[in-house]
C-alpha cells in the first residue's frame, strides 16, 4: 500500500512541488524560531537567562501545561498576541499602501528562496507505458510522463517486446533551477526595500518617512559592494547557476583541503558579509529604526499583524541572504570529508558531476547540511547584533563609499587579471595552484589599501569635543580638582 501511494506521488506529483511544500513550510516555522534564539542570543551576551516559561501547553493544555520546555512556546504566544492585538492604523496614513508595504517585504524575501540549491541533483530510473495508439516518438512519449524542468538522460530502453520502456531523468533539489539564478536572488532581494519605503512614506509620519530614506540610501550604497563581491565568484566559475557554483566547490585542493570560495576570496566573503547585514537592516546597519532618533523608524504607525509582516520579512531576509552566504563561499550543500564514510554524497552517477546522485536519503542529508550552515550564519547576525554598537548615519555612508566599494573594485580588477591571465584555460573548476594565486591576490590587495590608507588624509573628524557655553566640562580637569579641592 505505501508502495503504491509512493509511486502514484512520484508520477502524478512534480518533485519541486513536494520540495517546495517542506522547504517554504520548515522556513515558516523557522522565522518563527529565530525569534526565540534572538532572545536566548541576546541573553547568552548578557548573561541572563532569557525567555523559559512558556512551553508549549501554555498552561492550559493538559499533562504538559506545566512543562516549560525551555521557552520553545515563546514564539507561538508571541505570534497569538499579534494576531489578538489591536491593529491600529493612524489618521492620515494611505490606506492601501499601509497595508500592502509589509507584504511587499515578506513576499519579495520568501519568492527568492526558489533557487536556493538544497541538496543537488537526483537521478531516478522509471519504467513507463506507452499505448499504442501514441503516434508520437518515444523520446516525446517520455517527456511528457516527467515533470516540468526534470532532465532526460539518454534514450529510453525498451523492455521485451511490450511497449514497456526503462527512462533516466534528473531533477534537481530545489523549487526552481534558473541558470541565472544569482541575479534572481540580487534582483529580487533589492525590491524588499520597496516595501520599507512604501510603509514608511504611508504612515503620515516624519519619523517612518525618514526611516524609509535611510533605507533607500542604504541599499543603493550597500548594493554596489554586495553586487561586486558576487561578481569575483561569477568571474571564477563563469556562469550565474549557483547549482553549478556549488557543486564546482565539492572537491578538494592537497586530497584534504575543502574547495569552498572563502580560502580563494576571502575578502570577497568579508565584504559580502557586511553587506548582507546592511541589506538585512541589521545591527550595526538599522539606521532605518534606529529606536533612540527614530522611534522606530519606517514602522512606527504599525502594530498587529502587520508589524509583525515586517518583523518576520527581517528574519526571512537573513535566512535567504545567509543561504546565498553559504553557497556561494562555503560549498552549499558539501560536508568535508564525510563522503569517504558515505559515498552517495559524493555523488555515485557521474564522478565529473558530484552532485548526481540516485539516494533521495543524501538529497535530504544534503539539505540537512546546507540549512545547518545557514543557521550558523544566522547566529553571526544575531551575534554581531548584540555586539556592536549602532553606526552613526554619517558613518555608514563613509563604510560604504571610502572602504568597502573601493575595496570590492579592487578584488574584481585583481580576480579578472588572474583569469586573463591564465589565457582562456577552463576556470570553471578551480584547481589548486588557481586557488593559491587568488588567495595571493586577495593578501596583496588587502595589503595595498592597508598602505594606500596610511597615506591619504585622515577623515573628517566628526567626533570632535564642542565647547557649550556655561558647561563646567569645558574646563579642564587640573582647574576642575583644584575648585574640588578648594570647596
Amino acid at each position: 500500500m505505501i508502495d503504491r501511494v509512493i509511486t502514484w506521488w512520484t508520477v502524478n506529483i512534480p518533485p519541486w512541488a513536494l520540495i517546495a511544500l517542506i522547504i517554504h513550510g520548515t522556513i515558516m516555522i523557522t522565522i518563527a524560531y529565530l525569534i526565540l534564539l534572538e532572545r536566548k542570543v541576546a541573553s547568552w551576551v548578557q548573561d541572563r537567562i532569557g525567555p523559559n516559561r512558556v512551553g508549549l501547553g501554555f498552561g492550559i493544555l493538559p499533562i504538559i501545561k506545566n512543562w516549560k520546555m525551555n521557552g520553545l512556546g515563546q514564539p507561538l504566544a508571541d505570534g497569538l498576541k499579534f494576531i489578538v492585538k489591536e491593529d491600529y492604523r493612524a489618521a492620515g496614513v494611505d490606506k492601501i499602501l499601509f497595508t500592502v508595504a509589509p507584504g511587499i517585504m515578506i513576499i519579495v524575501v520568501i519568492v527568492s528562496i526558489a533557487v536556493l540549491p538544497w541538496g543537488g541533483t537526483r537521478q531516478v530510473d522509471r519504467i513507463i507505458t506507452i499505448p499504442p495508439s501514441n503516434t508520437i516518438s518515444v523520446v516525446e512519449a517520455a517527456q511528457s510522463q516527467i515533470a516540468q524542468g526534470d532532465e532526460l538522460v539518454g534514450n529510453p530502453v525498451q523492455i521485451g517486446s511490450t511497449r514497456q520502456f526503462q527512462i533516466t531523468y534528473r531533477y534537481p533539489f530545489q523549487i526552481a533551477s534558473l541558470n541565472i539564478g544569482v541575479l534572481y536572488i540580487l534582483a529580487v532581494l533589492s525590491l524588499a526595500v520597496y516595501g520599507v519605503v512604501i510603509g514608511g512614506w504611508a504612515s503620515n509620519n516624519k519619523y517612518s518617512f525618514l526611516g524609509g530614506l535611510r533605507a533607500c540610501v542604504n541599499m543603493i550604497s550597500y548594493e554596489i559592494p554586495l553586487g561586486l563581491s558576487v561578481i569575483c565568484i561569477v568571474l571564477m566559475y563563469g556562469t550565474l547557476d549557483l547549482n553549478i557554483i556549488v557543486e564546482q566547490q565539492c572537491h578538494y585542493w592537497a586530497k584534504i583541503i575543502p574547495a569552498w570560495n572563502v580560502f580563494t576570496q576571502p575578502l570577497a566573503f568579508i565584504m559580502f558579509l557586511i553587506c548582507i547585514h546592511a541589506e538585512a537592516n541589521r545591527a550595526p546597519f538599522d539606521m532605518a529604526e534606529a529606536e533612540q532618533e527614530l522611534v522606530g523608524g519606517y514602522h512606527t504607525e504599525y502594530s498587529a499583524m502587520r508589524f509583525a509582516l515586517f518583523f518576520l520579512g527581517e528574519y526571512a531576509g537573513m535566512i535567504t541572504t545567509s543561504a546565498v552566504c553559504v553557497a556561494l563561499f562555503f560549498g552549499g550543500w558539501h560536508l568535508p570529508w564525510i563522503e569517504w564514510a558515505w559515498p552517495a554524497l559524493a555523488g555515485n552517477v557521474d564522478p565529473s558531476h558530484p552532485a548526481v546522485t540516485t539516494s533521495i536519503v543524501a538529497c535530504v542529508f544534503r539539505a540537512a547540511v546546507f540549512f545547518g550552515k545557514t543557521i550558523f550564519f544566522i547566529f553571526v547576525f544575531m551575534w554581531v547584533r548584540w555586539s556592536l554598537p549602532r553606526l552613526r548615519f554619517d558613518q555608514l555612508m563613509m563604510l560604504a563609499w571610502r572602504a568597502l566599494i573601493p575595496i570590492s573594485l579592487a578584488i574584481v580588477m585583481a580576480t579578472a587579471i588572474i583569469i586573463f591571465a591564465y589565457n582562456g584555460k577552463s576556470y570553471l573548476k578551480v584547481d589548486g595552484s588557481m586557488a593559491l594565486v587568488f588567495l595571493v591576490a586577495n593578501i596583496a590587495v588587502a595589503l595595498f589599501i592597508m598602505l594606500i590608507t596610511s597615506l591619504l588624509p585622515p577623515a573628517p573628524a566628526t567626533n570632535r569635543r564642542l565647547t557649550v557655553l556655561g558647561s563646567r566640562f569645558n574646563k579642564p580637569p587640573t582647574s576642575m580638582a583644584s575648585a574640588g579641592a578648594a570647596n
